[in-house]
């Protein structure tokens, strides 16, 4: 059984890893070109592993950013995955503090769109399914930083390659499939168009309002859809109990 929630959970984040690569290998170019070594490139991804904050964060250090601006900053960048804790940690709660503390460590966009749904299947062991995924897309990150940074810093210009959209295009991939209620369909189009309007925001906070906005959007939809299915139930309760008042008297004259 561990082994193939390993093996199952390998499978579904290398689609992802495929994408990935070629983004984290322009990190690890561009780092280069920022000013650090191969070796502090390697471990900053290492350490780091957040694809988006990253890059914002070279620009800001190109830019000679204070570094408190720098970590402010990219702490911003990263509040979605607070969302993502969130809505994971119902199915987590029963694991040990280590367990939980590696997990959150490695919960990225990638890892979390391709892991959430066998997560919420509460199947015996499926952490499994969740760390092969994670320590996958972990190492995939990390060595293509390291080859980006080795390889990649002698194209100076290799960002306005457009490497980067392969990630985003298994990313939708991953995700269109898992869109399918109705709460989620009305996230995932108000928190796309809220995300395109604010596609000029400055480090890239649209994208975390659009996800805040999103996560209400469905929340508020989930309501609606419980208080209508509330309605449907009571007025399925009133229709039985005046069937049956009805069917009373004629059940006193049969007698």
């Amino acid at each position: 059984m561990k082994k193939q929630l390993i093996q199952a959970g390998l499978k579904s984040i290398f689609p992802l890893c495929v994408g990935a690569f070629p983004f984290s290998f322009i990190v690890g170019a561009i780092s280069i070109n920022a000013g650090m070594s191969v070796l502090q490139s390697t471990l900053w991804s290492l350490t780091v592993f957040a694809g988006s904050a990253q890059m914002v964060a070279l620009g800001l250090v190109q830019s000679s950013t204070e570094l408190i601006v720098i970590a402010l900053t990219t702490f911003v960048i990263n509040l979605r995955h607070v969302l993502y804790s969130a809505s994971l940690s119902e199915y987590v709660k029963e694991y040990s503090m280590p367990t939980r503390m590696l997990m959150s460590y490695g919960l990225t966009d990638e890892v979390y769109a391709s892991t959430v749904g066998e997560m919420k299947k509460e199947k015996p062991g499926r952490h499994w399914f969740y760390l092969a995924a994670m320590f996958g897309f972990w190492v995939n990150w990390v060595v293509a930083d390291f080859c980006g940074a080795v390889i990649g810093s002698s194209f100076p210009h290799i960002a306005d390659y457009g490497l980067d959209f392969a990630m985003v295009a298994a990313f939708i991939a991953i995700v269109i499939p898992q869109v399918k209620s109705r709460e989620c369909i009305v996230a995932a189009v108000v928190a796309t168009v809220t995300g395109i309007l604010l596609s000029g925001l400055p480090f890239s906070l649209g994208l975390v309002v659009a996800a805040i906005v999103g996560v209400y959007a469905g929340y508020r939809m989930d309501l609606s859809t419980e208080r209508m299915e509330s309605e449907i139930k009571e007025e399925v309760r009133k229709e039985i109990k005046q069937e049956q008042n009805d069917s009373q008297p004629i059940n006193a004259i049969a007698e």
